[in-house]
């Protein structure tokens, strides 16, 4: 009986072979140009019978990046708990969960779920660089920098913790260091646009009003979003 009952069910699996094809290279191909085609081929792997808990946790992790860059942060945020239900050591879902965490302003969450992180990797610089950022957006300025700091002490060219450290001093009024660190990342990677535009800002704290508004302007052409994405911290051109 158990071999009739799985027949045709083999028989399935085979006919549907070309299709799956398909929906694989959709789905894990990355492209965000038709997110609608990548969501819905992710959610036909999801569908298959006998999907290895391997093959879900990725097809899930791929779906909520897709869900994510449609802004249907509720969507990612739920495929990604189902990612770390599947495996709670995958350190790549859990980072992309602390992030629908920072986008949607619930920063205590992405501070605990970072830390979760700093206990499986305690010397990992972006992770420490991470701690840092949630820490400058809830205002916990002396934590932040101790913890950028820490992250750049083991990798003293890292943008992003640059970037990040630039951000603390810029909070705390420090607007001569922060233009220090945003000068820094910006000769690593000129072409990074959040150093860009907050180097606007802080210039123009400064009272460089042409050269901020000349690098706020360069960052808008590198990242038509940028403005949008600090908007939640009180940072715009204005100020």
């Amino acid at each position: 009986m158990m071999r009739k009952s799985l027949l045709p069910l083999f028989f399935l699996v085979i006919a549907a072979a070309p299709a799956w094809a398909d929906d694989d290279q959709v789905c894990f191909s990355g492209a965000t140009k038709n997110l609608e085609a990548s969501v819905k081929a992710c959610t036909a792997i999801l569908q298959r019978p006998l999907l290895t808990p391997e093959w879900k946790l990725r097809a899930l992790k791929t779906r909520g990046f897709y869900h994510e860059h449609q802004h249907r942060f509720d969507l990612a945020l739920s495929d990604y708990n189902a990612a770390i239900a599947i495996d709670p050591s995958d350190r790549g879902a859990r980072h992309d969960r602390i992030g629908i965490y920072v986008t949607t302003g619930k920063f205590r969450e992405a501070l605990k779920e970072n830390g979760v992180l700093m206990r499986m990797f305690p010397d990992d610089s972006r992770i420490l660089n991470n701690n840092c950022w949630i820490h400058a957006a809830l205002w916990e300025m002396n934590a932040a920098l101790a913890d950028c700091n820490r992250s750049l002490a083991l990798a003293p060219r890292a943008v992003e913790t640059l970037d990040s450290r630039g951000f603390v001093y810029l909070r705390m009024h420090n607007y001569k260091q922060a233009l220090a660190d945003y000068n820094a990342a910006l000769a690593i990677d000129p072409a990074h646009s959040t150093s860009l535009y907050v180097r606007g800002v802080t210039k123009r704290k400064l009272g460089d009003l042409t050269g901020g508004n000349a690098d706020i302007t360069a960052a808008g052409k590198l990242n038509p979003e940028v403005a949008e994405s600090f908007a939640p911290y009180g940072l715009t051109q204005g100020n």
